[in-house]
Formats: structure tokens, C-alpha cells, sequence
């Protein structure tokens, strides 16, 4: 069930109350008033908001506004006819249910409305509990088509990633991203491709109190400049060449969830003041509509480039920038964060291998991945793990699998790990770095360059595996 957005009435905004967030939206579209307050002294014990409406007119315009869950519509109605209604509805809400209310001898006009969408139709007069029973029946059926989907989408999202790494500066992000996952406040991300700006974000809303609801990404940078406002807030019937029927656009589908607009800084500036309008007060027009619409998102927006930069030379709005920039976590390149390779190597190897027939690293292609600058940072590590768990036949993957573009001659310490001794992913790193100090002669500026490490991270890790210079 969907929770109340904001609503935008006489070009203001109504605030929702706090205790209504859990509460189904109801519209009776019927021109009996008295019937009307039947229904909702029907519905009074049920956790919804009732609103109600007279005649077909003010129906569409309420649906024009505003998200329903469920729609008790009469078929008979002033000025617009409640099939029209429905069409509209259907069009408008695709994932409402719609009731239909008839008479008698009105049934064949509910069959009718039934093939034209319609959850469920009841005869008048109605009977308390038969009226409760089918729309707790059609609230049941809009939450499991929602949790059928959010099932789905928790697949994609792949949340274990959030969890794989061991850094300091991966754990301290994790945490930092936690504590702002308990506001709805803006969240800035910043940070190269690939570096896991989009696994972030998803971590930050699975640890929101909207983690039930939709995720919705936003990718920027493919959408072409001409489609992005129809993409993002949707479009009318009839507002261009082949739109033949209105759509709800991306920002509408993450109601009551998050929405994620990934580098966001591709965005054309033509668009960024309507963004920026967006950004402050949650409404928004559908491409050639003329009625002002609200929802309640929470976003979250990230990119590869320096926004401050991007403002400073006139490529992006600087009022938005400043919107935008409210919590911001910086996404440090793989490369400096070196102790979290290898345990997401072995997460992708073990994701990617067949469970009949797991595979394992060879030492030297472990101290190849320890090695490697990865330019790709965690997009090019993961691909290039499926990538060897799918060419190679063997049981253990090797450097040569890993097909790295930047060729790696690895020798191995002379009588650490030859032979392809197993050892644990500890002493792994240890033999490394033993190795590549020993290479340089102990000079530690040098060592600490091919680790692509800090001098101070070098002797952290030197101290903690007792790694001492030869006498």
C-alpha cells in the first residue's frame, strides 16, 4: 500500500500529517452525499484516508493531483459518466484498484467496467461487511504486487555488496552513510566510475526507514537532453508526436521510496532550474500538462565529476550545487583502498562459480589482483572476475585468466608460497608486501608507490603482520 504524498492545493503545499504516513488513500467518486457518508462510517475502522468527490468532473481532477489506492466509483455521475472515470484512472493510476458501485440493473455496465480495468464491482445497496471485505481484498492484492516487485528489485539490488571490504576508510563510509540513512535529507555521492556510488546509495535506502518501498535509478548520463524532463516527471496525452496516452514519469514510480539520479552532472542546464524547483518543493509538471503534481521522495544524487568545478566554470548551476550538497560522502578509487580487493574478489568468484564446481585464486593471481591499479575500480574487478570464472576450465583461476590490461609479471617469494601453497588471504598480503619491500631494498616511498598505498598505511601494515627489515 502506498503512503500519502504531499499534495499541492491553490499553489500551496499541504504538508501530510506524520500519523497518516501508513495509511491507504481512498476515493469514493459517488453524487449521493448521504451514500457517501454511509461508506465512510463503513470504512472507519479500516487504517485509510477517505476522500470523496460528487460528480465525474472532480474525480479526474482529483486523480490528476493526487495517488489513490483504491477507488470506489459509481457509474453513474454528473457530467462525466464513471466508465470515463475508470479509463482515466486506469490511465492515470495504473496500480489503483478500482470498485465499481451499481445497481442492479446496472450489472451488465459493471461487466463492462470490469473488462475495462475494475478490481471488483458491488450492487447497492451495500452491506458493511461485504464492502470491507473487497476493498481489504483490493489493498491486499496492490501490497503483493508491490512486495512481488520489491522482491525483484532487492535481486537486483545486490545488497550484500555494501558489506563486502575490511578498510578502515570503506568501514568509516558505511558507517558515515548509515547515520544519514536515518534522515530524508539530500545525499550527495561522489566518487570515479565504478567506484560503488550506485551500491552506496542502495545501501543508504535499504537502511532507511523506506527500504520497503521503491529504488529507483536515474542514469543521467544516458538519457539524451530532449527526453530527460519526460523521462523524469512523464508526459500528457497528446504532449508530442506519438504520445498517444499519459505516462507517469520515474519520479512518480519512486513515490514514497528513494530516487537515485546518478551523474546527475551530465545533466543539460536547460533543465537544471525545473530540477532545481523539483529538488525544493517536490512538485513538477507533466510535459504538456497544466496541473501541478507532488510526491514523497527521498533523493539521492551522485557523479564522477567535480560539481564545484563544473559550477565554477558555468557547466552546471550553482544554486543547485548548493541544494544538492547537503550530506556528502566522497567514494575513494579502489587503489586506495587495497585491503578491500581481495575480499571482493572473492565475493565475485564465489557469486560467479558454479555451485557444483566452486573455484579458487592461485596464489600468483592473488598477489596479481593485490597488484593491479584498476582504473575500472569495482566494475572492472567484477567483470573481470566473470569473466575468468567463464573462459577457464580449471578448478583454479591464474593470472592468465585474469586477462588484466596492463600485463603483471608477479615472482613469488622464494619459499613462502612457490609450489602454489593454499594460505589464507592474510598471509597472502603479508608475502606481497615482504616481497615488494625486498624488491625496492626497504625503501619505503618506493614500496609504498607499487602497492599503491600510503607510506603510513605501509608501516600500519608492516607493524601489524611484523614485517621488520633484514639486520
Amino acid at each position: 500500500m502506498e503512503n500519502k504524498p504531499t499534495i499541492r492545493s491553490d499553489n500551496e503545499a499541504v504538508r501530510k500529517p506524520v500519523d497518516d504516513t501508513a495509511k491507504a488513500r481512498i476515493l469514493v467518486v459517488e453524487d449521493n452525499i448521504e451514500f457517501v457518508e454511509l461508506l465512510k462510517q463503513f470504512l472507519q475502522d479500516l487504517p485509510v484516508q477517505v476522500h470523496a468527490v460528487f460528480d465525474g468532473t472532480s474525480a479526474i481532477n482529483q486523480i490528476n493531483r493526487q495517488r489513490f489506492d483504491v477507488l470506489l466509483l459509481d457509474l453513474q455521475l454528473p457530467r462525466v459518466n464513471g466508465l470515463e472515470v475508470l479509463r482515466h484512472a486506469k490511465e492515470q493510476l495504473p496500480t489503483s484498484e478500482v470498485i465499481v458501485l451499481t445497481a442492479l440493473h446496472d450489472i451488465k455496465m459493471a461487466v463492462t467496467a470490469m473488462k475495462a480495468g475494475a478490481y471488483d464491482y458491488l450492487t447497492k445497496p451495500i452491506e458493511r461487511d461485504e464492502l470491507l471485505l473487497v476493498v481489504q481484498r483490493a489493498l491486499e492484492r496492490k501490497a503483493c504486487r508491490l512486495a512481488a516487485g520489491l522482491t525483484k528489485r532487492k535481486k537486483e539490488l545486490g545488497e550484500e555488496d555494501a558489506f563486502v571490504g575490511k578498510s578502515g576508510v570503506w568501514l568509516d563510509l558505511l558507517e558515515k552513510a548509515a547515520r544519514y540513512a536515518v534522515t530524508d535529507s539530500l545525499v550527495f555521492l561522489e566518487g570515479e566510475t565504478g567506484s560503488g556510488k550506485e551500491v552506496l546509495a542502495k545501501y543508504i535506502h535499504l537502511q532507511s526507514h523506506r527500504r520497503d518501498r521503491p529504488f529507483v535509478v536515474v542514469d543521467c548520463g544516458v538519457i539524451p537532453d530532449s527526453l530527460i524532463e519526460s523521462e523524469l516527471f512523464g508526459f500528457a496525452k497528446g504532449a508530442f508526436t506519438g504520445a498517444v496516452s499519459a505516462k507517469e514519469g520515474l519520479v512518480e514510480l519512486a513515490h514514497t521510496g528513494t530516487l537515485f539520479l546518478d551523474e546527475i552532472g551530465d545533466i543539460d542546464v536547460k533543465f537544471q532550474q525545473k530540477l532545481l524547483k523539483f529538488v525544493e518543493t517536490k512538485s513538477f509538471r507533466r510535459v504538456g500538462d497544466t496541473c501541478v503534481r507532488s510526491v514523497d521522495v527521498r533523493i539521492i544524487t551522485a557523479t564522477n565529476k567535480n560539481l564545484a568545478q563544473e559550477a565554477e566554470a558555468g557547466r552546471f548551476r550553482s544554486d543547485l550545487w548548493y541544494r544538492l550538497n547537503v550530506l556528502k560522502l566522497n567514494l575513494p578509487p579502489l587503489r586506495e583502498r587495497r585491503e578491500d580487493i581481495l575480499p571482493l574478489a572473492e565475493y565475485f568468484l564465489k557469486r560467479f562459480s558454479p555451485a557444483h564446481r566452486p573455484k579458487q585464486f592461485t596464489p600468483e593471481a592473488i598477489a596479481a589482483l593485490q597488484a593491479y591499479a584498476w582504473p575500472g575500480n569495482v566494475r572492472e574487478l567484477q567483470s573481470i572476475i566473470q569473466r575468468a570464472v567463464t573462459v577457464s576450465d580449471d578448478e583454479w583461476l591464474t593470472v592468465e585468466d585474469l586477462t588484466l590490461e596492463s600485463p603483471i609479471t608477479v615472482t613469488l617469494p622464494a619459499g613462502e608460497i612457490a609450489q602454489k601453497e593454499l594460505c589464507s588471504l592474510r598471509e597472502a598480503e603479508r608475502n606481497h608486501i615482504t616481497f615488494v619491500l625486498s624488491a625496492v631494498g626497504w625503501n619505503i616511498s618506493r614500496a609504498a608507490k607499487i602497492l599503491q598505498i600510503g607510506r603510513n598505511t605501509l608501516y600500519v601494515k608492516m607493524r601489524e603482520y611484523g614485517i621488520d627489515q633484514p639486520k
